[in-house]
Protein backbone atom coordinates (compact mmCIF):
# COMPACT_ATOMS: atom_id res chain seq x y z
CA UNK A 1 0.00 0.00 0.00
CA UNK A 2 1.41 3.45 -0.79
CA UNK A 3 0.55 6.72 0.71
CA UNK A 4 -2.87 8.24 -0.28
CA UNK A 5 -2.54 11.69 -0.21
CA UNK A 6 -5.57 12.87 -1.96
CA UNK A 7 -5.87 15.23 1.03
CA UNK A 8 -3.42 17.66 1.76
CA UNK A 9 -3.16 17.82 5.29
CA UNK A 10 -4.22 14.93 8.40
CA UNK A 11 -4.02 15.01 12.19
CA UNK A 12 -4.51 11.79 13.96
CA UNK A 13 -7.06 12.42 16.80
CA UNK A 14 -8.58 10.59 20.17
CA UNK A 15 -10.87 12.08 22.74
CA UNK A 16 -11.23 10.82 26.64
CA UNK A 17 -15.00 10.96 28.31
CA UNK A 18 -16.57 10.66 31.83
CA UNK A 19 -19.61 10.44 32.50
CA UNK A 20 -21.78 14.31 33.15
CA UNK A 21 -21.46 14.69 37.01
CA UNK A 22 -25.23 15.70 36.43
CA UNK A 23 -25.80 13.06 34.19
CA UNK A 24 -28.59 10.93 35.98
CA UNK A 25 -31.05 14.45 36.36
CA UNK A 26 -31.17 13.87 32.52
CA UNK A 27 -32.11 9.45 32.35
CA UNK A 28 -35.40 8.75 30.85
CA UNK A 29 -37.62 7.23 33.16
CA UNK A 30 -37.07 3.29 33.63
CA UNK A 31 -39.84 0.79 33.28
CA UNK A 32 -40.02 -2.80 34.86
CA UNK A 33 -41.42 -5.22 32.73
CA UNK A 34 -45.24 -5.82 33.05
CA UNK A 35 -44.87 -8.91 34.48
CA UNK A 36 -43.52 -7.85 37.62
CA UNK A 37 -45.60 -7.16 40.31
CA UNK A 38 -43.95 -6.84 43.88
CA UNK A 39 -43.29 -2.87 44.56
CA UNK A 40 -39.92 -4.11 46.22
CA UNK A 41 -39.03 -5.59 42.86
CA UNK A 42 -39.92 -3.24 39.99
CA UNK A 43 -37.86 -0.65 42.46
CA UNK A 44 -34.70 -3.18 42.65
CA UNK A 45 -35.29 -3.04 38.57
CA UNK A 46 -35.28 0.14 38.20
CA UNK A 47 -32.10 0.77 39.94
CA UNK A 48 -29.95 -1.39 38.76
CA UNK A 49 -31.52 -0.39 35.05
CA UNK A 50 -30.29 3.67 35.75
CA UNK A 51 -27.06 2.36 37.34
CA UNK A 52 -26.43 0.42 34.09
CA UNK A 53 -27.14 3.36 32.48
CA UNK A 54 -25.35 5.64 34.40
CA UNK A 55 -22.25 3.06 34.24
CA UNK A 56 -22.18 3.75 30.37
CA UNK A 57 -22.91 7.48 30.36
CA UNK A 58 -19.11 7.89 29.54
CA UNK A 59 -19.53 6.17 25.95
CA UNK A 60 -23.03 8.37 25.48
CA UNK A 61 -22.68 11.85 23.99
CA UNK A 62 -25.84 13.05 25.55
CA UNK A 63 -23.99 11.98 29.09
CA UNK A 64 -20.56 12.58 28.81
CA UNK A 65 -18.10 15.26 28.88
CA UNK A 66 -14.83 15.30 27.20
CA UNK A 67 -12.05 15.04 30.08
CA UNK A 68 -9.02 15.13 27.21
CA UNK A 69 -8.34 15.71 23.38
CA UNK A 70 -5.17 14.81 21.86
CA UNK A 71 -4.24 15.15 18.00
CA UNK A 72 -1.35 14.84 16.08
CA UNK A 73 -0.57 16.66 12.97
CA UNK A 74 0.95 14.13 10.43
CA UNK A 75 4.24 16.10 10.11
CA UNK A 76 4.48 16.60 13.82
CA UNK A 77 6.87 13.92 16.25
CA UNK A 78 4.46 14.06 19.47
CA UNK A 79 0.90 14.91 19.99
CA UNK A 80 -0.66 17.61 21.68
CA UNK A 81 -2.54 16.73 24.90
CA UNK A 82 -5.02 19.16 26.29
CA UNK A 83 -7.10 17.99 29.82
CA UNK A 84 -10.20 19.28 31.79
CA UNK A 85 -7.53 19.89 34.54
CA UNK A 86 -5.97 22.43 32.39
CA UNK A 87 -8.70 23.90 30.61
CA UNK A 88 -12.55 24.33 30.55
CA UNK A 89 -14.14 22.00 28.23
CA UNK A 90 -15.00 24.93 26.24
CA UNK A 91 -11.43 25.60 25.99
CA UNK A 92 -10.15 22.22 25.12
CA UNK A 93 -13.32 22.47 22.10
CA UNK A 94 -12.02 25.84 20.77
CA UNK A 95 -8.46 25.36 20.77
CA UNK A 96 -9.50 21.61 18.82
CA UNK A 97 -11.56 22.79 16.30
CA UNK A 98 -8.87 26.20 15.77
CA UNK A 99 -5.93 23.63 15.34
CA UNK A 100 -7.87 20.91 13.03
CA UNK A 101 -10.41 22.57 11.57
CA UNK A 102 -11.08 21.71 8.02
CA UNK A 103 -8.14 19.08 8.32
CA UNK A 104 -8.98 15.17 7.40
CA UNK A 105 -9.07 13.60 10.75
CA UNK A 106 -7.55 10.13 11.16
CA UNK A 107 -8.77 8.07 14.06
CA UNK A 108 -9.98 4.56 15.42
CA UNK A 109 -13.87 4.69 16.10
CA UNK A 110 -14.06 8.07 15.00
CA UNK A 111 -17.15 8.37 13.00
CA UNK A 112 -18.83 6.38 15.81
CA UNK A 113 -17.48 7.72 18.49
CA UNK A 114 -15.37 10.28 18.56
CA UNK A 115 -16.06 12.64 15.95
CA UNK A 116 -20.30 12.79 17.25
CA UNK A 117 -18.79 13.83 20.92
CA UNK A 118 -17.19 16.43 19.40
CA UNK A 119 -20.00 17.75 17.96
CA UNK A 120 -22.98 16.96 20.33
CA UNK A 121 -20.17 18.54 23.21
CA UNK A 122 -19.52 21.89 20.90
CA UNK A 123 -23.50 21.64 20.01
CA UNK A 124 -24.33 22.01 23.92
CA UNK A 125 -21.49 24.35 24.81
CA UNK A 126 -22.18 26.83 22.21
CA UNK A 127 -18.38 26.22 20.23
CA UNK A 128 -18.41 26.80 16.86
CA UNK A 129 -17.03 24.57 14.50
CA UNK A 130 -16.58 23.36 10.54
CA UNK A 131 -19.12 20.97 8.47
CA UNK A 132 -18.25 17.69 9.77
CA UNK A 133 -20.18 14.71 7.72
CA UNK A 134 -20.15 11.18 9.48
CA UNK A 135 -21.48 9.44 6.34
CA UNK A 136 -18.82 6.66 6.04
CA UNK A 137 -19.49 6.86 2.48
CA UNK A 138 -18.88 10.34 1.67
CA UNK A 139 -16.73 11.28 4.61
CA UNK A 140 -13.36 12.88 4.19
CA UNK A 141 -12.33 11.96 7.85
CA UNK A 142 -10.57 8.06 8.12
CA UNK A 143 -11.84 5.98 10.40
CA UNK A 144 -9.41 2.90 10.98
CA UNK A 145 -11.68 0.76 12.68
CA UNK A 146 -14.38 1.13 9.70
CA UNK A 147 -11.60 0.55 7.14
CA UNK A 148 -10.21 -2.55 8.83
CA UNK A 149 -13.60 -3.88 8.90
CA UNK A 150 -15.03 -3.05 5.35
CA UNK A 151 -17.34 -0.45 6.83
CA UNK A 152 -18.70 -2.97 8.55
CA UNK A 153 -18.75 -6.21 6.67
CA UNK A 154 -16.53 -8.00 8.44
CA UNK A 155 -15.87 -7.41 13.18
CA UNK A 156 -14.72 -4.64 14.80
CA UNK A 157 -11.74 -4.71 16.91
CA UNK A 158 -10.13 -2.76 19.45
CA UNK A 159 -7.39 -0.89 18.48
CA UNK A 160 -5.46 -2.78 20.92
CA UNK A 161 -5.91 -5.67 18.42
CA UNK A 162 -4.73 -4.68 15.55
CA UNK A 163 -1.72 -3.05 17.47
CA UNK A 164 -0.51 -6.49 19.07
CA UNK A 165 -1.35 -8.09 15.09
CA UNK A 166 0.49 -5.07 13.45
CA UNK A 167 3.64 -5.74 16.00
CA UNK A 168 3.12 -1.94 17.40
CA UNK A 169 4.63 -1.63 20.69
CA UNK A 170 2.92 0.37 23.79
CA UNK A 171 3.78 0.29 27.25
CA UNK A 172 0.44 2.09 27.81
CA UNK A 173 -1.39 -0.45 30.15
CA UNK A 174 -4.43 1.20 30.40
CA UNK A 175 -8.10 1.69 28.73
CA UNK A 176 -10.37 3.58 28.27
CA UNK A 177 -12.61 2.45 31.38
CA UNK A 178 -10.02 3.52 33.47
CA UNK A 179 -10.80 7.11 32.69
CA UNK A 180 -13.23 7.70 34.76
CA UNK A 181 -11.55 6.52 38.16
CA UNK A 182 -8.53 8.74 36.97
CA UNK A 183 -10.82 11.92 37.28
CA UNK A 184 -12.47 10.87 40.10
CA UNK A 185 -9.19 10.58 41.59
CA UNK A 186 -7.53 13.40 40.03
CA UNK A 187 -5.07 11.81 38.40
CA UNK A 188 -4.66 14.25 35.11
CA UNK A 189 -1.30 13.05 33.97
CA UNK A 190 -2.78 9.06 33.62
CA UNK A 191 -5.47 10.69 31.42
CA UNK A 192 -3.13 12.76 29.50
CA UNK A 193 -0.69 9.85 28.94
CA UNK A 194 -3.48 7.33 28.25
CA UNK A 195 -4.89 9.82 25.87
CA UNK A 196 -1.19 10.79 24.09
CA UNK A 197 -0.49 6.41 23.82
CA UNK A 198 -3.76 6.14 21.78
CA UNK A 199 -2.88 9.18 19.21
CA UNK A 200 0.52 7.69 19.28
CA UNK A 201 -0.86 4.07 18.23
CA UNK A 202 -3.28 5.04 16.12
CA UNK A 203 -0.99 7.43 14.11
CA UNK A 204 1.45 4.23 13.97
CA UNK A 205 -1.18 2.12 12.66
CA UNK A 206 -2.30 4.67 10.16
CA UNK A 207 1.41 4.40 8.70
CA UNK A 208 1.58 0.55 8.72
CA UNK A 209 -1.85 0.73 6.44
CA UNK A 210 -0.85 3.20 4.16
CA UNK A 211 -2.67 6.34 4.95
CA UNK A 212 0.38 8.47 6.64
CA UNK A 213 3.56 8.73 5.26
CA UNK A 214 6.24 6.83 8.00
CA UNK A 215 7.72 8.74 10.41
CA UNK A 216 11.25 7.66 12.06
CA UNK A 217 10.07 4.75 14.58
CA UNK A 218 9.40 5.71 18.26
CA UNK A 219 8.97 4.10 21.01
CA UNK A 220 5.50 4.50 22.83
Amino acid sequence: MGYDNQDSLRFVIDIETAPLPEAAQYLEPAEAPSNYKDATKIAEYIALKNADTLSRAALDCDLCQIVAIGWQREDHPLPTVGTLNEDSERGLLVEFWRHVGQHTTIGYNTLGFDLPVLLRRSLYLGVQHPHVSLDKYRTNHIDLQMRLSYNGAIKFRPLSFYCRRFNIACEDETSGKDIGAFVAAGEWDKVAAHCRADVLKTKALAERMGLLKTQPEMVL
